[in-house]
């Protein structure tokens, strides 16, 4: 069952629970002397028509400079307080919305999409902040103010006092009972804006392609139709709201059209005073106020809540890679089995990998070879347990890798894709990223194992150069080799490389390979590739097709035994010969 997003704000809620009673109080004190006023006001003018001393007149002027200086103190130190809460919670809600994101499995955050994930992320918690700084606020300082205004009305005119207090009753129950309405339009609005989020980002990225496609028209099209399907959602919200607030100010208006009627009656039977007639008309006036805070305020509190919601769907979903409950403290030597391991892929509905037998000893080279969709990179993934597998297990030093901590395991096991995923920051910090204080030998041996020292030289700063968004200002050779070096800076036991040699050079690549080959230890390569001549070297090699080891061995063998692997290993060596002959030509 979903939750609520008032059942999901409570957790944060807690640790401003003090906070939340002081500003009660603020509000009660501040609209008690709000409410306070009229009645002030009213025997100011029944003393005035009794011919009071101007002595006294000054000490009801006086009187209400004092309420109305309250008023101001205790709303502004109100709305101090609601700020700082609202800052808290959204900081501690933001931080578990990220970690969690984080977290996240490749077909779990693909559930989503990046757009949909940025909307929720960026607007959903503006308007909870909205809620808790000026709703939460704007709540109790009214609801006190109807509270104790009624109150004090009754006092005047009971009669007149119930007629207006059921009227109002009566038109906030009918918000509160269209407010379900409301929060379900301000969603579907929300996941409109989800949509124009994921749509500008998937094609912002994809800029060069548009333009060399001639895709720009078409694009805008397609981006003007999913605007205005926003608008009309967005319309449609705002004639809903705006339908529904004016009903309090509108049943005030004609309450005062009743009093000033009944009143003025009330005033010639002698029932009532100048003074308290004033007194109520005022009133009307801090009601019709009060009524409209309580509007304003509750349109905050339906958004709020289906933007908690919204949140709330991301926090509620747990990955499917999580640390077990009782991991032991263990360091790994890196022995790596796979034990008759399968991938159901549900998606596809086939196994992505079937009856996977491996023993990969400490130090070893193990190449990884075979055609698209062969299963490689989900053999690797299961390896860094990005996915686990469906059966069968994958273990390190006899611990099966669902038993370690995740945190533990990727110390031990580095996994470097094939796409190179840099950051807004400089070089440095790239390599060095999630560990502090590394010092700068540490950076330059791992550097030079990749083979990215020689690039030094072409940036301006050198280390300290700023690297563009997602590594725009290099090159993509040195984007994957910054993310090798990035892996090598760790000192792994196992290191995992997915085709990320692939935008590298062949003598640069064949470099790269030979320097890994000579660290001391008992370091473990797992190599993905496409470029056979990438792992000729590897100590063992094993064949992938259609998810299954078709063929293993080292790479005199496999040529030897003639098969699937020799028919790829010769036609890379006829296309590099073809490619020779071609340039020479």
């Amino acid at each position: 069952m979903q939750k609520s997003g008032l059942q999901i704000l409570v957790p944060y809620q807690r640790a401003y629970y003090r906070a939340l009673a002081i500003g009660t109080l603020y509000a009660f004190i501040g609209a008690g002397a709000s409410a306070f006023s009229p009645t002030w006001l009213g025997w100011a003018v029944d003393a005035l028509n009794k011919g009071a001393p101007p002595g006294d007149l000054a000490w009801y002027a006086g009187g209400l400079m004092l309420l109305a200086g309250i008023v101001a103190l205790f709303r502004y130190l109100l709305r101090m307080l609601t700020g700082n809460i609202a800052a808290g919670i959204t900081y501690r809600m933001s931080q578990d919305f990220f970690h969690r994101l984080l977290l996240f499995d490749r077909e779990t955050r693909q559930d989503y999409g990046t757009g949909d994930l940025l909307s929720r992320s960026t607007s959903d918690f503006v308007y909870i902040w909205r809620f808790y700084s000026a709703g939460f606020q704007m709540f109790m300082h009214a609801f006190f103010l109807l509270l104790i205004g009624a109150l004090l009305m009754g006092r005047t005119s009971p009669e007149l006092s119930l007629m207006v207090v059921v009227m109002l009753a009566l038109s906030i129950a009918v918000q509160v009972r269209l407010g379900r309405v409301l929060r379900n339009s301000f969603i579907r609005v929300q996941q409109e804006i989800a949509k124009l989020a994921a749509f500008a980002q998937e094609h912002l990225n994809a800029a060069r392609m548009l333009v060399a496609y001639v895709q720009g028209d078409a694009v805008g099209r397609t981006f003007r139709a999913a605007n205005e399907e926003y608008v009309n959602r967005n319309l449609r919200f705002v004639l809903q709201s705006g339908a529904i607030s004016p009903l309090p100010s509108l049943v005030v208006r004609i309450a005062a059209t009743i009093v000033v009627f009944v009143g003025g009656s009330l005033i010639i039977d002698g029932s009532l005073t100048v003074g308290q007639y004033v007194q109520f008309i005022v009133y009307l006036g801090l009601l019709n106020s009060g009524a409209q805070q309580i509007t304003d305020a509750y349109e905050r509190l339906q958004q709020g809540s289906a933007a908690a919601v919204r949140i709330g769907e991301v926090l509620e979903r747990w990955p499917k890679v999580v640390d077990p409950k009782d991991a032991p403290d263990v360091r790994f030597a890196g022995h790596i089995r796979l034990e008759d391991v399968g991938v159901w892929a549900e998606d596809q509905e086939r196994w992505a990998l079937r009856h996977i037998d491996l023993d990969i000893p400490p130090g070893t080279t193990l190449g990884i070879v075979g055609p698209t969709g062969s299963g490689k990179s989900m053999l690797i993934s299961l390896l860094g347990r990005i996915y686990d597998p469906t059966e069968g297990r994958v273990t390190i030093d006899g611990y099966d890798l669902r038993d370690i901590k995740l945190a533990d395991l990727r110390k031990t096991v580095v996994y470097v894709p094939q796409e190179s995923l840099l950051f807004s920051m400089p070089l440095r910090n790239n390599i060095a990223l999630g560990i502090p204080y590394v010092p700068d030998p540490r950076i330059f041996r791992a550097m030079n194992q990749a083979r990215l020292s020689n690039d030094l030289s072409q940036l301006p700063h050198g280390l300290d150069s700023f690297v563009g968004e997602r590594g725009s200002t290099l090159s993509g050779g040195q984007r994957q080799r910054t993310a090798i070096a990035r892996a090598l800076v760790r000192d792994p036991k196992v290191l995992l490389l997915d085709d990320a040699l692939a935008s590298v050079d062949m003598q640069t690549a064949a470099e790269i390979l030979a320097e890994l080959r000579q660290v001391e230890g008992n370091r473990s390569r797992i190599i993905v590739t496409q470029r056979i001549a990438t792992v000729v070297d590897a100590d063992h090699i094993i064949v992938l097709d259609h998810g299954q080891i078709v063929e293993r061995g080292s790479h005199e063998s496999l040529l030897a035994h003639n098969g699937f692997y020799a028919e790829m290993y010769y036609r890379e060596v006829e296309q590099a010969q073809e490619e020779t002959t071609n340039g020479t030509g």
